[in-house]
């Protein structure tokens, strides 16, 4: 388990970039990105044969879609 939050908290470049995106995809789709992300990252998982299933990528970019969502939720309120 502590290894989980070790990784949970680790950022690098690729993991930035990907942070910035899903808010994006969240922002203009809202929790229909969801399920797009998890299916992608079972899909990564099987493409590459990865060691492990990244946990630590679902968990950070669901948060970062939630927040995408709830400002999706903010404009689209602002503007109706």
């Amino acid at each position: 388990m502590r290894e989980f939050w070790k990784n949970l908290m680790t950022f690098n470049k690729r993991d930035c970039i990907g942070l910035v995106c899903w808010f994006l995809v969240g922002v203009l789709m809202g929790l229909l990105a969801l399920p797009a992300m998890v299916g992608r990252e079972i899909c990564q998982y099987e493409k590459y044969h990865l060691a492990r299933f990244e946990w630590e990528d679902v968990v950070r970019y669901s948060i970062v879609i939630l927040l995408g969502s709830v400002v999706n939720y903010l404009i689209i309120d602002w503007i109706l």
